[in-house]
């Protein structure tokens, strides 16, 4: 495979052929060409494909209300709304509710 920061205008290009081959380009100009490697075990899986023809306009994706959710409220808000109520709890938690019997 060909890595993200090797290619570009000044760096390795390929070329892919509909038979499975891929050209590739080196920064110098120099040409490699490669076949793939199942050509050898399954030779009528490297035949040419017949071209593909579109049916029209591929129909627009229906995402436009799939966005995530706005906040209510600020993620400090929230986490100062936690931290009060927490504290309620354990004040709660900590008053006796009945005096010492001694």
């Amino acid at each position: 495979m060909l890595k993200a920061f090797w290619g570009g205008p000044s760096g390795w290009r390929d070329r892919q052929h509909q038979d499975g081959t891929i050209d590739w380009i080196a920064p110098d100009g120099q040409t490699y060409h490669t076949t793939p490697g199942g050509r050898l075990l399954f030779p009528e899986l490297c035949a040419p494909t017949a071209p593909v023809t579109t049916t029209g306009p591929v129909p627009p994706a229906h995402t436009s209300g799939l966005r995530m959710p706005r906040r209510t409220t600020t993620r400090a808000e929230h986490r100062a709304r936690r931290i009060h109520d927490e504290r309620e709890l354990k004040s709660a938690a900590a008053e006796p509710e009945d005096e010492p019997p001694f």
